[in-house]
């Protein structure tokens, strides 16, 4: 009976695995650039930025050891084509010297200031926006690209402040691209009105897709894993456990289902609907392991959009 009851959850991924054909198309070839350097210079030759800005090649000047760059924090941050974003340094200049504020993309090139004006001041923030196109991820591999930001402070006789170095993504990749998982939510990655759905495990990682919802059954397909749940109406709280396995038709039922055909299913846990999310929060085991009473349970949590 258990694997009868396994089979009748697989059977709802036939009609999902179409909406992933075109995004995998897409993804076989990837010519773009993908060195870090390189595509930091590619990321600088397309900087959008006020038109006060001008450029300093380091080598040609001096650094000043009286100024100060001062990190806002550690955090990566994710940068995507077409965004604008603003750029706040802050620094200390005992000397009260700073007239401009810059950046540069990867360790080596001109930097890019704008001027500002600081009334003398021996500390303060130094603000401007930028931008890159919104076809920048065009020429780039479609992946989160590890690029660092290096800050400085300009002062009046002309030299520059040591760097302040801050870690940043360029998202060119897409949900399921690994090294974009930090950065992107889910919902930026489907148009609107789309059904989709991520789930998290220490077996299957973080996953997202495309997603299915109808009649009290919900699927969602990644590249590599297939979450199948039914019995969950469409509104509602549920206490979930594997008695659908062992012949309960109508109990709700939550299982993950890797590419090679190995499937873990919810032995326990809970699952809600808020509005027309469907969300969960179980321990899953293989099936096998749930058979014969052995084995490790995993956590299993995610949600599902069913626009």
């Amino acid at each position: 009976m258990k694997k009868l009851k396994l089979l009748s959850l697989l059977v709802l991924t036939l009609f999902l695995n179409t909406a992933c054909d075109e995004e995998d198309e897409q993804t076989i070839l990837d010519f773009g650039i993908s060195d870090p350097q390189a595509v930091s210079e590619y990321m600088n030759a397309n900087l959008i930025l006020p038109s006060s800005a001008f450029t300093i090649n380091p080598e040609d000047v001096e650094i000043d050891n009286s100024v100060q760059i001062n990190s806002f924090g550690n955090d990566v941050v994710p940068i995507s084509g077409g965004q604008t974003m603003d750029n706040n340094i802050s620094f200390s200049a005992s000397n009260g010297n700073v007239d401009g504020v810059g950046m540069r993309f990867g360790t080596s090139g001109p930097i890019y200031f704008v001027p500002i004006n600081t009334n003398g001041s021996n500390s303060g923030v130094g603000s401007f926006q930028f931008s890159l196109p919104a076809e920048i991820c065009n020429n780039l591999s479609k992946i989160c690209h590890d690029i660092k930001c290096y800050e400085f402070a300009k002062t009046s006789a002309g030299n520059i402040s040591q760097a302040n170095i801050r870690d940043v993504a360029m998202l060119c990749g897409n949900c399921n691209e690994p090294s974009c998982q930090e950065f992107v939510d889910p919902s930026d990655c489907y148009p609107p009105g789309t059904a989709y759905g991520s789930f998290n495990s220490s077996i299957s990682g973080n996953q997202s897709g495309f997603a299915a919802c109808s009649g009290g059954t919900v699927g969602v397909v990644s590249d590599t894993w297939t979450l199948s749940i039914v019995n969950v109406g469409s509104s509602g709280s549920f206490s979930i456990d594997a008695d659908y396995y062992d012949g309960c038709s109508s109990c709700a039922a939550i299982q993950i289902t890797d590419d090679n055909g190995t499937a873990y299913i919810a032995v326990s846990g809970s699952a809600s609907w808020s509005g027309n999310t469907f969300s969960f929060n179980v321990s899953v085991k293989d099936i096998d392991s749930y058979a014969n009473n052995t084995g490790s349970s995993y956590n299993l949590n995610g949600s599902v959009s069913c626009n």
